[in-house]
């Protein structure tokens, strides 16, 4: 799933089962692949993912932390946690107002497909008209986000973009 500052939903994939790791499943998706041709952002975009991901000149992870991060590099890497926090935000309001979707009755894959981007649209339709769910959320404090292993190679016109961006942020 992909989200803007506002919260607004602006991608979701389903259809996977929750044991595969999430890197495969954007790797298997529509938006890995406009990713890598230039089309999943507008020009000078980019998408923030967890370290789980791969890094691309598209899409923007946290520099791994081996203990020789340079103080540039632990604030790029705090930076862009801190701004990661809207899609965990993102999740806790869709899963607030949806209950439903923590825990899926339905065994049939288009159904489980169909209550999810369903729940992902009213989202949406709630989040546009502004509607007040802070009340419902239960945060999740449990995950460090950053902590996951990346299971394919980034690549190295990301790494470039990352120090772009990084070097920016003075």
């Amino acid at each position: 799933m992909v989200c803007d500052n506002d919260m607004v939903i602006r991608h979701a994939y389903t259809g996977w089962p929750g044991c595969t790791h999430d890197a495969r499943v954007l790797r298997n998706s529509s938006l890995f692949e406009d990713g890598e041709q230039g089309n999943a952002v507008g020009q000078g975009n980019f998408i923030i993912a967890d370290s789980a991901y791969p890094l691309r000149n598209w899409l923007i992870t946290p520099f791994r932390d081996t203990g020789h991060l340079n103080p540039r590099q632990h604030r790029f890497n705090r930076r862009l946690s801190s701004a990661r926090q809207i899609v965990e935000r993102c999740y806790g309001h869709l899963k607030g107002r949806f209950r439903r979707l923590r825990e899926i009755t339905v065994r049939k894959p288009p159904q489980i497909v169909a209550i999810i981007i369903s729940g992902c649209i009213l989202h949406n339709l709630c989040v546009l008209s502004h509607d007040d769910i802070e009340d419902f959320i239960e945060e999740d404090h449990d995950v460090d986000a950053n902590m996951y292993p990346n299971i394919y190679l980034d690549g190295g016109c990301g790494t470039a973009r990352r120090n772009e961006i990084m070097n920016a942020l003075l």
